[in-house]
């Protein structure tokens, strides 16, 4: 989320008397407002939820609380448009801050043509500095999060706004306050910031794109992610929703990581399996009362004029609610050790037995669900209300009576008239004679308009009509089926309102559920996949002991676990080194390995267990990761600008609580200056000493460490992956090969082969190409001047050329001012290409 520095006025400090919230008419918090237009309220924040020096100052360490007083805040609804994604650009590009460094380069984009004078300045010459600016944004913010990015343009605006009601416009007091002094990412107090990029190159959570992928929306396929293999264990839709919060919010939080962590250890015990396998069951039949009580509320208020206002699934919703929840209540009373944890503890005062046996009972006594399930009503069962048993058993016998009538009519009809008659009740409609229709003349074979028939309207096969006997059925028996439903609607809206009596009831047990099923799925991904509880420190420390990466684990006959040990800036007293640089062939595993240190990281402070033997995680506030270069081409980016962008993102932003994954960096361009950059970039984090972040990073560069410019650090460590070479030669062809067998244990020390030759070999490349790059890299080691070696020429094409010289000597000394034909001019040629030959040949 960005922050923007301002100063109200030129000499008071940054912080502001009050708090403003700017919101959306489409944003939850404006959502029950009955009034769009733009108006303020003044509140006062709850001490016990917002941390006031947290949001007035966005750099401060917002994982612990102070003792100011909060302070009153205004809520400011505004349009739509001031929270558009390119509105926000625009006034972002704008801002004075980004012309402050004198130093900084300028990109200018070519425009359309123009006639120009030399001393136009560039905008004048249709250049535009756009994409420069947003470049240099780039390196503070995340442009890719356009929710944030649209809010940052109305925060501008309301400052516009501000000096625009404070100061007259050409004011020069007015260029001094109200201003924007710093762009700066920062994370919402106690929770983690993972951006965009690292949530996909760490494979965390991946949601599958696809053209139909909007179409199924909440329930959209998930590929392999970290997210997924919890997900598969969740069986209630608010149990989805908590465990998708969980993992876009990690804690900075100990206490919180540890009570979930404590909950898993309780789950996980091998006494508590099978309990937790009929949780988990009797969760799955558990739905989002939330949802249903919006339902009842909706049905309530469209009336009692709807026949279908009750959907028939919420009633059979509200009973497996009910009979499941005691289940759930009775089981946990079963799980060894629960009556120590706050959860179980609070399920037993909230899973009131009682209450909701009464809500069951209610439901299941009064509605017919198999009858409201056919008819899509609902249906209410025989012995609730007198009156509609009456009706009902009236309408039940109508078979009867209908048979009766239409055998009285029959014996009404003229003489030699002989026809098929029927009487139908037809629900809204009434009862109405049914004479069958002639196909031939489109008619019906007896209209009875001499008996006083109105014919009312016809299918395909019959025609119907009203007569005067038909009129006293109406009056008699009336709309039976409209009767019912009348009774049943009044009957199931006083039902609805006495369901609504134990809203609060049934909503704190539904979000129980979910909570108990977040945690379960911790618990049963722990125990299918062999994970370790972590020790969650203060202390700025990563250690780990036979790490792995549970989805590397998943795709591999067998995996080798590694070991870590990082100590960010400012680690307490405890030594070690902030850097791990990590050097080896390719396809030796150092991207698993980065991968599996970062995401035992994310996990811990999740609240999971993770995949190791042991570990210890100091709570770390920030990831960011050089991994996966994400190009479109709906940007205009090159791959190497992306990377540049990630790698200035985690510069600009991270702490000695951070931690940085850096993976081949610089390879994108010429290799000097992706070295240099590379270089560049490790001096600097090591530089930092006491706030230097946990960095993990990954290169071939290995001309870099020749410099010594990382021989007097001391907080990096070289690890490579081993690696077994074995040399072969060929009886056939009498050349050596070199066979690389990958171990994939992490060593010390630094490796200064890649062996991306043998790599290449490996993968199917041509053996020519093989052949010369290993020619090429052997005179590279000895130093030799590549440029020279590539342009020398072969023998052959040296004969070539000696024989084009030859032949032009040959022909300069040819006398061609005589007359010639066009048989002697060749025949000339072709003596003087033989002459030549034979020259060479001699």
């Amino acid at each position: 989320m960005p922050a923007l520095r301002y100063a109200p006025q030129a000499r008071e400090p940054i912080l502001a008397d009050s708090i403003t919230v700017i919101l959306s008419p489409q944003s939850d918090g404006a959502s029950d407002s009955f009034d769009t237009r733009v108006r303020r309220q003044v509140s006062l924040i709850d001490s016990g939820k917002y941390n006031n020096h947290a949001l007035s100052r966005p750099g401060a360490d917002c994982r612990k609380d102070d003792d100011h007083h909060p302070l009153p805040y205004e809520t400011e609804i505004r349009p739509p448009h001031e929270f558009s994604y390119e509105g926000a650009l625009n006034k972002l590009i704008n801002l004075p801050t980004l012309d402050g460094n004198e130093h900084a380069s300028e990109l200018f984009v070519p425009g359309e043509p123009v006639t120009f004078d030399e001393d136009f300045q560039p905008e004048e010459l249709g250049l535009t500095k756009r994409r420069g600016k947003l470049l240099q944004i780039s390196s503070w913010l995340d442009l890719n999060n356009k929710v944030s990015i649209g809010c940052a343009g109305a925060i501008i605006g309301y400052l516009q706004r501000k000096r625009s009601a404070r100061y007259q416009p050409r004011d020069p007091a007015a260029n001094s306050v109200f201003r924007v002094v710093k762009l700066e990412m920062f994370n919402l107090r106690g929770t983690m910031l993972v951006n965009v990029d690292a949530l996909i190159s760490l494979q965390i959570i991946q949601p599958e794109t696809h053209p139909a992928a909007h179409k199924q929306g909440s329930a959209a396929k998930e590929p392999l992610s970290i997210h997924g293999l919890f997900q598969k264990h969740v069986k209630t839709p608010q149990g989805k929703q908590l465990l998708r919060q969980a993992f876009l919010r990690p804690s900075l939080e100990v206490d919180p990581i540890n009570s979930r962590l404590d909950i898993v250890s309780i789950f996980v015990r091998p006494d508590n399996e099978e309990a937790c396998r009929k949780l988990s069951k009797n969760l799955s039949k558990v739905k989002n009362m939330r949802a249903t009580v919006t339902l009842l509320k909706k049905g309530i208020d469209s009336g009692k004029q709807k026949h279908n206002a009750f959907k028939s699934g919420v009633w059979a919703s509200l009973l497996d609610f009910c009979y499941h929840t005691i289940e759930i209540a009775d089981t946990l009373q079963e799980v060894l050790g629960a009556d120590r944890l706050p959860l179980c503890v609070v399920a037993a005062d909230v899973l009131d037995r009682y209450h909701l046996q009464r809500l069951g009972r209610m439901v299941y006594e009064m509605v017919d669900l198999d009858a409201s399930t056919d008819q899509q009503r609902t249906v209410i069962k025989p012995g609730i209300n007198d009156q509609l048993d009456e009706v009902k058993n009236v309408y039940d016998g109508m078979n009867d009576i209908l048979t009766t009538k239409a055998v009285e009519m029959a014996r009404a009809l003229p003489a030699g008239v002989n026809v098929d008659l029927q009487v139908t009740y037809l629900p809204h409609m009434g009862f109405h004679l049914g004479v069958p229709l002639d196909l031939t003349s489109g008619q019906p074979v007896y209209d009875g308009r001499e008996l006083g028939w109105q014919r009312t309207f016809n299918t395909d096969k019959q025609v119907y009509f009203k007569n005067g006997a038909m009129h006293e059925l109406d009056e008699d028996l009336g709309d039976l089926y409209a009767v019912i439903c009348d009774f049943e609607i009044e009957i199931a809206y006083d039902l609805a309102q006495k369901v609504l009596e134990d809203e609060k009831l049934l909503v704190a047990v539904s979000d129980l559920c979910g909570e108990l099923d977040c945690n379960l799925a911790f618990a049963h991904t722990a125990r299918q996949f062999k994970l370790t509880r972590p020790m969650i420190t203060e202390e700025n420390i990563i250690e780990i002991k036979g790490g792995r990466h549970l989805l590397q684990e998943m795709s591999v006959a067998s995996f080798v676990p590694n070991d870590t040990f990082l100590v960010g800036g400012g680690g307490g007293g405890i030594e070690g080194p902030s850097m791990l640089i990590l050097t080896g062939p390719n396809y030796s595993g150092k991207s698993v390995y980065q991968k599996q240190v970062a995401l035992a990281v994310y996990m811990a402070q999740v609240g999971s267990y993770v995949p190791a033997d042991s570990a210890t995680i100091g709570i770390t506030d920030k990831i960011y990761t050089r991994i996966t270069t994400r190009e479109s081409v709906s940007k205009i980016e090159s791959a190497f600008m992306i990377d540049m962008q990630q790698i200035a993102m985690a510069l600009n932003s991270c702490t000695r609580r951070s931690l940085v994954v850096i993976d081949e960096f610089g390879k994108g361009t010429d290799s000097c200056d992706g070295a240099g950059l590379a270089a560049g970039v490790f001096q600097y984090l090591s530089s930092l000493e006491a706030e230097s972040p946990k960095a993990l990073v990954a290169t071939h560069f290995h001309e870099i460490f020749d410099l010594g410019l990382f021989d007097e650090a001391q907080n990096i460590t070289f690890a490579h992956m081993e690696v077994r070479v074995d040399e072969h030669r060929s009886r056939h062809q009498g050349c050596t090969s070199t066979e690389v067998t990958h171990l994939y244990n992490l060593r010390p020390g630094r490796s200064d082969t890649s062996y991306g030759v043998q790599c290449a070999a490996q993968n199917g490349v041509p053996g020519e190409v093989v052949e010369r790059a290993t020619e090429l890299a052997r005179l590279s080691r000895k130093g030799e001047d590549l440029v020279a070696i590539c342009s020398a020429l072969s023998q052959a094409e040296s004969e070539d050329v000696r024989l084009a010289q030859l032949t032009a000597e040959l022909f300069m000394d040819q006398d061609l001012d005589q007359e010639m034909t066009k048989e002697d001019l060749m025949s000339a040629l072709d003596a003087m290409l033989e002459r030549g030959v034979r020259e060479m040949d001699s």
